[in-house]
């Protein structure tokens, strides 16, 4: 089930017009998108039209943090749909309906299928081709970057003087989980003091997954938005083209 949360909004069609529609999607508490949707009411993303938040369960803090700034929210709830292609049809025509032209999946848990003529992109909080996959994501993705860290040091490749980094990417959507073309990428260093401590087993993988995180999340509030506006010139690109 599809629930239009203002009620108010008419979508329209860009055609003629350089403005793209932009959608994010998120399952949980919507700080990424957060960062998007501050980004266009401060006037950063002159390219895209006033973005939609979609979220993937009605009870999600991300449909507070888009009222919040006044823009519009809907609901296409997973859990109102028992098969995975029945959810992602539901949203395939949710999107065409509203004159979509690109999407980024921000924090969102479900998997969506791409879209044929429409721009699908996913943030993954550390290195996707290394650290991705089915049941890739939130703390276990953290995690087992600092399992790979802690294996660096005891086989003797790296010590804990080195520098370590994750790397949170924005890449393409495509059948496969975290495999499409990278679209921005930022380089995170490892703080020392988290290493030291995972070397000195006074704190786990597990443990540390949480400290990562936050300093890995100030880096996708600043990468997000520029990720949109990259993603949006793409799209004016190929119109100036047809």
């Amino acid at each position: 089930m599809e629930e239009n949360l203002d009620g108010l909004y008419i979508p329209k069609s860009t055609a003629g017009t350089d403005q793209v529609n932009l959608v994010l999607i998120a399952s949980g508490s919507g700080t990424d998108a957060e960062a998007i949707m501050k980004a266009w009411k401060a006037g950063y993303l002159p390219e895209v039209n006033s973005p939609t938040l979609l979220s993937t369960k009605r009870d999600a803090g991300c449909i507070e943090k888009a009222k919040a700034l006044g823009l519009r929210c809907r609901v296409i709830d997973r859990r109102d749909h028992p098969h995975l292609d029945g959810f992602n049809t539901t949203l395939r025509e949710t999107l065409l309906g509203d004159f979509t032209d690109l999407v980024f999946l921000v924090g969102c848990v479900v998997k969506i299928y791409p879209i044929p003529g429409m721009d699908l992109y996913n943030i993954h909080p550390a290195d996707p081709e290394k650290f991705g996959g089915q049941n890739m994501y939130g703390l276990r993705v953290h995690e087992y970057v600092l399992r790979d860290v802690l294996d660096q040091i005891y086989r003797g490749r790296k010590t804990v003087r080195d520098r370590f980094f994750t790397f949170p990417t924005v890449h393409e959507v495509d059948e496969k989980f975290d495999s499409g073309q990278h679209l921005f990428r930022q380089d995170v260093e490892i703080p020392r003091r988290l290493i030291e401590a995972l070397a000195e087993k006074s704190l786990s993988p597990e443990e540390g997954a949480g400290a990562l995180q936050k300093v890995v999340l100030p880096y996708e509030w600043l990468m997000l938005p520029t990720a949109v506006k990259g993603a949006a010139r793409r799209i004016w690109e190929r119109r100036k083209e047809e």
